[in-house]
């Protein structure tokens, strides 16, 4: 059968057959051109999957966008914020490689893209996902055939072209496949370099108003190798074990902010004030493990995951402060020293049963997590307390979800999970206890079907955030004589309502959402009697309205193909705040300027495994949550890929990125007797290169999924 694949419009078949009349005699001349079948049509890359938005990589420009990172942005529903890779109206994912979830991001930049065979995005996931997860991201590889030995290399750096600094990245992998049995093993170099060149207002108003503006920086250095290693055993098709270690060795890591700024009293020069704070961080070898079977007995599924986490960090600070004050000629010297750390136990297990009961699946299971984590803090300062504190979380949660498939376009999952969470703090140098016990269920459903061409899916959640462990630490931090920061361990958790909808039409994708967020953590400044801002962890005290709605287009012409994606995110709140500068002491303000977004990734492929690349990302100014964006952010990038040598074993990549520079980000924070304004300069703005070199590469068949991850996110 000869097959012909082109772009058109709909998918059509046509067939060449003679006509002529009913008579048997015509009957094997028609069998012989129904063999000469001619397939005209449009194959999507991108489809809608019940609620899951399924992409294709392997035999697709995606496969040439260099690392999982940058192939990520290109992906439908995905796109990218200050905060790192986001899901479209959702925020950060949880990531899974394989069904193993993600444990550093960073390994996004080890992986390479022609390395993937398909992305999925759940922008609503069901029960067996930990209530906190709003989006999932589950990234498959493409199957590596043959056994012996595979080695791949890489090397890459990033080159400062606005403030002249690089960022190198080493990584080694090896593989060794016989038979049953997978051994594999790496080591990654990771330098980082990050800064932050600021413009910072304050305005305080008390009895007094102060007001303070100059420039703020800060410079965040260190160097990280992990290391990883694992086996595999395929015991049977139905029957697999392996473990598999990751170790994270930091040499060593400083943090530098400075603060340089003309401070005012009632309008009055009062000091200039300079702070230099120098923070020097030690973390000893940190270990994660994960163990895992997984298999079928009969028509009962099995997964299951055991792991174990340790985590350790020892920070030493040191504040310099100068202060001259008005129509003075010498500076006022103080110094401030403390010191803090934090040391983490993690054990978790979770395990998955599936089995078919009715004509659909059931899916059921537990997942449990048990962490201690002790806090410490000093400082030689005697208006601030030290902490000595002890905190123990355990969770158990069971779930259960059932899945039935009416037709090949129609199917129902309904599932609910519960959680119970007990919560202990224990601060012994302040008798300071908070004893906590929570039982929450998080129902999800979902719906999908297909309208003629068009596959839609519609899905419900109810969802959870509880705060990271850092920011229940009621330790008060020392930032400067004017300003301290705390968290609060009287955090409650936020509670989400998710209602998602999907479509999806060709290379057209439309999704929608509506979430209702009850208790949304944020940060919150209060004046001292000293005059002096305290930035603590609150939970906002009334519901907050979110819509969202997004279109992408994934259309592909010949040598060009293309990721657009355009719509905006608009949520609905409004406090009342003390303000001293107010008539009544008092006034309203709203939170509701929508945030629009438009990006687009054009991708070329040309002759000679060459391609080239032309990226737009735009963001427009608005609210989120309490913050207020000025700017309208745009980033404008190019790309330029080689692959040499026999079997394409080396790829060669060189990009130039934030072109224009104009990625910036203006926050704006009102609340009320306290004004925040902070103009921020990032180092986007540089010149990246990177070769990879493959030796008969194979890829491990490594299937633990991990338990315990949203945990592990918080610690």
């Amino acid at each position: 059968m000869v097959k012909q694949l082109v772009l058109g419009t709909i998918a059509c078949i046509s067939v060449t057959s003679a006509l002529g009349q009913e008579q048997d005699s015509l009957q094997e001349n028609r069998m012989k051109e129904l063999r000469e079948v001619v397939v005209n049509g449009y194959i999507p890359n991108t489809k809608l999957r019940g609620n899951a938005i399924v992409t294709r990589v392997q035999g697709t420009p995606l496969a040439s966008s260099g690392t999982v990172e940058e192939m990520l942005l290109k992906v439908p529903g995905m796109t990218q914020s200050k905060e790192g890779l986001e899901v479209l109206g959702k925020g950060t994912p949880s990531i899974y490689i394989n069904g193993r979830l993600l444990r550093d991001k960073e390994e996004l930049k080890r992986l390479q893209s022609e390395e993937i065979r398909d992305v999925e995005v759940i922008n609503n996931p069901g029960a067996q996902y930990d209530a906190t997860v709003r989006a999932v991201v589950r990234i498959r590889t493409r199957k590596q055939e043959g056994e012996g030995f595979g080695l791949t290399f890489s090397g890459s750096d990033e080159q400062d072209l606005r403030y002249g600094f690089n960022r190198p990245n080493l990584r080694l992998n090896m593989n060794y496949r016989k038979g049953a049995v997978d051994v594999f093993g790496g080591v990654w170099y990771f330098h980082q370099d990050h800064r932050q060149y600021s413009t910072l207002e304050e305005k305080t108003v008390t009895s007094k108003v102060f007001h303070q503006e100059g420039p703020y920086t800060m410079t965040w250095l260190y160097n990280t190798l992990t290391y990883t290693a694992g086996t595999n055993w395929q015991i049977s098709d139905n029957h697999s074990v392996g473990v598999r270690a990751d170790l994270t060795h930091h040499l060593w890591g400083k943090n530098q902010v400075i603060y340089d700024e003309e401070v005012t009293e009632d309008g009055k020069p009062l000091e200039h004030l300079y702070s230099r704070q120098v923070s020097r961080e030690s973390k000893p070898l940190g270990w994660l493990t994960n163990t895992y079977y997984n298999g079928q007995v009969g028509e009962l599924g099995i997964d299951f995951n055991f792991d174990f986490l340790t985590t350790e960090t020892d920070t030493k600070r040191r504040n310099q402060e100068e202060s001259l004050p008005a129509g003075e000629s010498l500076p006022q010297l103080d110094y401030v020293h403390s010191e803090s750390g934090t040391d983490s136990r993690l054990y978790a297990t979770k395990l998955v049963l599936s089995h078919p009961i009715g004509g659909g699946e059931l899916e059921a299971g537990t997942e449990m997590t048990f962490v201690t984590r002790h806090n410490t803090y000093s400082i030689d300062k005697a208006s601030i307390a030290n902490t000595d504190a002890d905190i123990t979380e355990n969770n158990i949660a069971a779930f259960a979800e059932y899945s039935y498939d009416f037709n090949d376009n129609t199917s129902l999952a309904l599932g609910v999970r519960y959680e119970h969470t007990l919560f202990d703090y224990d601060d012994a140098l302040n008798q300071d206890q908070l004893h906590r016990s929570e039982d929450e269920w998080f129902p999800t459903a979902s719906f999908s079907t297909a309208l003629g061409l068009v596959k839609t899916s519609l899905s419900y959640g109810l969802k959870t955030n509880r705060p990271s462990f850092f920011a229940m630490n009621d330790a008060v931090t020392y930032i400067s004589r004017y300003s301290m920061q705390a968290g609060n361990s009287k955090l409650r958790n936020e509670r989400t309502q998710d209602l998602t909808f999907n479509a999806s039409w060709r290379w057209l994708l439309f999704t929608a959402s509506y979430e209702r967020w009850k208790n949304a953590i944020t940060q919150w400044s209060y004046v001292n009697d000293d005059d002096a801002v305290l930035i603590k962890h609150i939970n906002i005290d009334r519901p907050i309205n979110c819509v969202s709605a997004y279109i992408s287009a994934n259309p592909r012409v010949g040598i060009w193909s293309l990721k657009a994606s355009a719509g905006f995110d608009k949520q609905d709140l409004s406090l009342d705040l003390t303000d001293p500068d107010a008539p009544n002491g008092h006034r309203r303000i709203y939170y509701t300027d929508p945030i629009y977004s438009l990006d687009a990734f054009n991708t070329f492929s040309l002759p000679h495994d060459w391609s080239f690349d032309i990226n737009w990302i735009f963001q427009s100014k608005g609210h989120t949550e309490t913050l207020y964006n000025a700017y309208n952010k745009c980033r404008l990038g190019l790309v330029v890929q080689k692959k040499c040598l026999p079997n394409q074993a080396l790829t060669l990549r060189v990009a130039v990125l934030d072109l224009l520079q104009r990625n910036r980000l203006y926050e704006y924070a009102d609340m009320g007797y306290y004004k925040l304004w902070q103009n921020n300069r990032f180092s986007f703005h540089k010149l990246y290169v990177s070769a990879v070199y493959r030796f008969n590469a194979t890829r491990s068949k490594y299937k633990g999924t991990g338990a315990g991850k949203e945990t592990q996110a918080r610690l």
